[in-house]
């Protein structure tokens, strides 16, 4: 049985196609990722002219409700309703006027009372005059 002179294949003997061409500088996936951009583009177009239309809707709605709150105002013939209790008084346990208190208030349990604290932290407004424009 004769000999094998060719000496056998190892890992370092694996030729491979890495390294030898960028895959991003071929034609074709240049055109691929120019057509994902336009259309990532046309999309976020979309959702922009969608979020304006409903800002505009909401503001709409707001100065309509002002017009017919002064105008419930004025056939009631006051200038201004008394302000209410604010949020951040409430969520120290303060009750607001006319409210009857909850069957299972967590007033004895301190472990119940700061986790409830803690999920019902106070909202912030921001009041101004003036639309709010969304930049992008």
């Amino acid at each position: 049985m004769p000999k094998f002179t060719q000496p056998s294949r190892t890992v370092r003997d694996i030729k491979t196609l890495a390294g030898k061409a960028d895959d991003l500088l071929t034609p074709h996936k240049m055109y691929m990722r120019l057509f994902a951009l336009e259309t990532e583009r046309h999309r976020r177009q979309q959702e922009r002219l969608s979020a304006m239309l409903r800002v505009t809707n909401i503001d709409a709605r707001c100065a309509e409700i002002d017009r017919e709150k002064e105008q419930l105002l004025g056939l009631l013939g006051v200038e201004s309703i008394p302000a209410q209790m604010p949020a951040a008084a409430l969520a120290d346990g303060a009750q607001a006027p006319g409210a009857r208190p909850s069957r299972g208030s967590p007033q004895g349990d301190p472990r119940r009372t700061r986790a409830r604290a803690a999920a019902q932290t106070p909202p912030t407004e921001t009041v101004s005059a003036e639309p709010v424009k969304i930049r992008y």
